[in-house]
């Protein structure tokens, strides 16, 4: 693809940024939308949600992690911290002590962190054994590729697991 055929469907790279980061911004907001109902899905819904969206549609942010800029102006732009804020509530259940609020947070922390630190730590170790490592999307299901011939997960099923339990232990469930 070159530059004008890409410039032909989009009039700048503000543009691009926005359609390569709306399936993101769209499942952070479907796991929102779950949060805001009454009564609220129930915290494994909720944060089962969160780790598809992350593993899913969020690898795109697997390719910026080391560009904050693009995060910021989506979280300006997309009210990613609104969405956040209200999913943190929802997991702290109602009338929510400081520790429950706490607890939440780190919830949600551990799914970002044990998702993003799992997809860089298998980037580090493929490029280390097998060369060059990128994140690729493919019909929705986003990958790693390491060296020529094998396609992996971004994140394993078997680490969505654990890192649901992860952040169901860390409010407490």
């Amino acid at each position: 693809m070159t530059k004008a055929a890409l410039y032909y469907h989009f009039a700048s790279k503000d543009m691009i940024l926005d359609a390569v980061v709306q399936p993101f911004v769209e499942a952070f907001g479907h796991v929102r939308d779950l949060s805001r109902v009454d009564p609220p899905a129930s915290a494994r819904t909720i944060i089962e949600g969160l780790v598809e969206a992350m593993a899913g549609p969020g690898a795109v942010l697997f390719a910026f992690v080391n560009d904050p800029s693009v995060i910021h102006r989506q979280i300006g732009k997309g009210d990613i911290a609104s969405h956040q804020d209200a999913i943190v509530t929802a997991l702290a259940g109602p009338d929510p002590t400081p520790l429950r609020l706490l607890r939440a947070r780190c919830a949600v922390g551990c799914v970002q962190a044990g998702i993003l630190g799992t997809a860089l730590a298998r980037r580090a170790l493929a490029h280390a054994s097998a060369g060059p490592t990128s994140a690729t999307g493919t019909g929705g299901t986003h990958s790693v590729s390491v060296g020529d011939d094998v396609t992996e997960p971004l994140v394993p099923d078997d680490v969505r697991r654990e890192v649901v339990e992860a952040a169901l232990a860390a409010l407490g469930c």
